[in-house]
């Protein structure tokens, strides 16, 4: 530990201070950069000492956790508690999968792991739009990309309805009777569907979860994991989004913390260095709110 915190604290403080300064702006909310800052805190620790990659890694969780505390301070008024709570479980879950796997696994897996997480990830939000343009005609079919037939006779349908207005006004008590019961199938068939969209975030919740339990404990990786869940899976606004997600990582660092200590790569020589380097990244989420307007 004291070699790398001397490493830390000299050679490599002009690139940490940067990478803590990105990773601040990522998680104010620019897109890519908390991916990036990721990225970075793996290539960039010492391959010369040992366990080089497991105090880079400990030495960020106390910085995310200032961040993510002043990130959820400041989106304090549009968190989604709902979608916290359902995936705290399952995540705490997969940290102590992480942790078994962290006893087995070398600086140069661990490496490896985040480039394939990192490479899934970029399937995941990229895949649509690959299918899209090699084959547009069975994106379309299958409602992946642009505007489906049904979409298109719904449309002409809603065109049709608004131009008789007035003779849907003037319908008898028996085509009310009628409409009626329309509406309570539609009602019907709303609540499948919103259970059906239920069972599909917990399902994904529990994959979000235990993998990215796992990659967070590893090497703070589950971010772009998460991301792809809010975004996609519970579809949050941006600004709720930003601060569930700093909410979120609050539980989850404050729960690495202890973790981490008991497992000897963060110790009090590290603490000065990552209150330091904490102030910047805060300053960083600070700057990413007037970027983001």
């Amino acid at each position: 530990m004291d070699s790398y915190v001397k490493f830390a604290s000299s050679d490599g403080l002009p690139t940490l201070g940067f990478v803590a300064l990105i990773l601040g702006l990522g998680k104010g909310g620019v897109p890519g950069l908390a991916t990036v800052a990721t990225a970075a805190t793996v290539l960039t620790a010492p391959t010369d000492i040992t366990g080089g990659l497991g105090f880079a890694v400990a030495l960020m969780v106390p910085i995310l956790t200032m961040i993510d505390i002043y990130a959820a301070w400041l989106h304090r008024v549009a968190l989604d508690w709902p979608t916290i709570w359902l995936l705290l479980p399952t995540s705490f879950v997969g940290m102590l999968l992480g942790q078994v796997l962290d006893k087995f696994m070398t600086d140069k897996g661990a490496r490896l792991l985040v480039g394939f997480i990192l490479l899934g990830i970029l399937a995941l939000r990229t895949w649509k739009d690959a299918v899209g343009f090699f084959c547009p005609k069975w994106a379309i079919e299958n409602q992946l990309s642009g505007e489906s037939k049904e979409d298109k006779i719904a449309r002409k349908e809603s065109d049709d309805e608004r131009d008789c207005l007035v003779e849907v006004i003037q319908c008898s008590e028996n085509d009310q009777d009628i409409e009626q019961g329309s509406k309570k199938s539609n009602i019907t068939t709303t609540r499948r569907t919103q259970q059906l969209a239920s069972s599909t975030k917990i399902m994904w919740a529990c994959i979000v979860g235990i993998i990215g339990g796992a990659a967070t404990m590893l090497t703070n990786s589950m971010g772009p994991i998460l991301n792809v869940y809010l975004l996609s899976v519970a579809e949050l606004s941006p600004q709720s989004y930003i601060g569930t997600r700093a909410a979120f990582f609050c539980f989850l660092n404050l729960g690495k913390l202890p973790i981490r200590v008991m497992g000897g790569t963060l110790g009090m020589p590290m603490l000065p260095l990552a209150a330091g380097l904490g102030l910047v990244a805060v300053a960083g989420v600070f700057l990413a709110k007037p970027i983001m307007l």
